[in-house]
């Protein structure tokens, strides 16, 4: 067994996590330091034991398990517990001996917070769903499993650029298996759009139409808004749509401050806040976009369509006012999409059945099962299941009440459609990665600023990037 305490380096990570991912002494002190173990895979920064083998350069032999490991989703119970109640048994019938203990944890912040509070102490789960938001962390500081080293050839079966980006261990080696991702899409209420004299079947296509079409829905007299203003919700992606790229080439620095394309974006949220065409409150966050699309006057909705789930639950009227159309993009660049993952923490102490749960999780047959359920617009990450999901889609009743009517839901067919066709198209953006925690607050905080007018536009972005830069620079000392 190795021991190792938690590295410098590792406090540094807390500017990119919600929360630090420094372990102390009982004095409330850190120390130790980053290195190599007796192979080729850094010392996981951690005050605990870690099983030499997992650090290792050999194979994690997975042809015998047994005992039990925990496995933890986020934000998945409510809405899918039976599926995955019956996918564990499946497992554990299949390999005789072996248990798996489920837990599922709240999305969002507090699910950052705790994933990254159990790394730090050493007690994070050995199967871990990770969302985007904590790759990078838990990957800088070795928390997560080297799969190239000790499960080689796995990232085969998964699509392409999607396995690409999560390169984000030691020597560029992936850290986490791609699980399951939604595409994003432009949702809007075609109620909203006829009162302010806009085509209810034309969308917009490009960051440009949008914000026009927002000025007009702002300017209708009705007390309608065109869209939500906080940047806090999906102005990476808005913002990559139109051409922004917030690192540089080799993710070294963030160089975004002087794109032409960023300023006018600002700027343009800046002048629709001035025109009321934004709700005041959306700065603060709340609501949250999708609430304020259900309340029926706000004219774009969130661009992750699984959200209309809740829209149709809370204001059906609203819901079936609703169009759908691709996510605004300029010619030539690829949709983004919200991605989550599953790891393997480099501190189990059953690492064959760790790795074996979590290679089977991932294969092609289950991605299919579970993004086939058809309780969400979600598309699976292996090659083989989204290819046969996309030739293949649910098939959602209009009436749940009655799911053998024969009338299938047009909202919903007509938000899958789109939602595949950008799923078969996307790329992976891997400056989401990057952009979390308090980097994330800070780009945040500075537009808006901006858009409230407090400062222009080119100083927001620029006084952003500079302080983006310190917090990058401290994670990669």
């Amino acid at each position: 067994m190795l021991k190792k305490k938690m590295a410098a380096g590792a406090v540094a990570l807390a500017m990119f996590s919600t929360l630090g991912l420094a372990a102390c002494n009982s004095d409330g002190s850190t120390s130790g330091g980053g290195g190599s173990a007796s192979g080729s895979i850094p010392t996981p920064d951690v005050s605990c034991d870690v099983p030499a083998g997992n650090i290792d350069d050999s194979k994690i032999d997975t042809s015998k398990v047994e005992g039990e490991i925990t496995f933890q989703t986020q934000g998945l119970q409510n809405d899918f517990g039976d599926f995955f109640k019956a996918k564990i048994k499946e497992f554990e019938d299949a390999n005789p001996g072996v248990k798996i203990n489920w837990t599922d944890q709240g999305g969002g912040a507090e699910f950052d917070q705790t994933i990254t509070a159990q790394a730090s102490n050493c007690k994070m789960a050995d199967v871990v769903n990770v969302p985007s938001s904590t790759i990078l962390a838990l990957s800088k500081s070795n928390f997560l499993m080297d799969y190239d080293v000790k499960a080689p050839g796995i990232g085969d079966k998964f699509v392409k650029s999607i396995w690409d980006s999560t390169a984000l261990g030691a020597n560029d080696h992936h850290t986490a298996l791609p699980w399951y991702f939604g595409p994003y899409i432009t949702t809007y209420n075609k109620e909203v759009f006829e009162r302010a004299g806009l085509d209810p079947n034309r969308p917009p296509t490009t960051m440009d139409e949008v914000f026009e079409a927002a000025t007009k829905v702002g300017a209708d007299g009705q007390g309608d808004y065109g869209i939500y203003g906080s940047p806090e919700w999906y102005m990476v992606a808005q913002l990559h749509g139109m051409g922004v790229n917030l690192l540089n080439d080799d993710k070294t620095a963030f160089d975004f401050a002087d794109d032409e394309n960023a300023i006018r974006y600002v700027t343009k949220l800046s002048e629709l806040y001035t025109a009321g065409a934004i709700p005041k409150d959306s700065l603060t966050g709340e609501p949250d976009p999708g609430k304020a699309y259900t309340d029926g006057n706000l004219a774009f909705g969130t661009p992750n369509a699984s959200f209309l789930k809740s829209v149709k639950q809370n204001n059906k009227a609203v819901y079936d006012k609703t169009g759908v159309g691709p996510f605004p993009t300029n010619p030539g660049i690829k949709p983004v999409y919200e991605g989550q993952y599953i790891g393997v923490s480099v501190t189990t102490k059953n690492a064959p059945l760790a790795m074996k749960f979590a290679e089977w999780i991932t294969n092609a047959e289950n991605e299919y099962a579970w993004t086939h359920d058809g309780g969400a617009i979600i598309f699976p990450a292996a090659t083989e299941a989204l290819d046969k999901l996309v030739a293949n889609p649910p098939k959602i009743p209009e009436d749940p009440d009655q799911p053998a009517s024969g009338e299938a839901d047009p909202v919903f067919e007509a938000a899958y459609a789109q939602a595949a066709q950008a799923a078969k198209d996307a790329e992976a953006y891997t400056d989401v990665f990057y952009i979390t925690g308090a980097v994330s607050d800070a780009l945040k905080e500075n537009v808006n600023k901006a858009i409230r007018g407090e400062v222009d536009p080119k100083t927001a972005l620029k006084t952003a990037q500079d302080q983006m830069n310190e917090k990058l620079k401290a994670l990669e000392n």
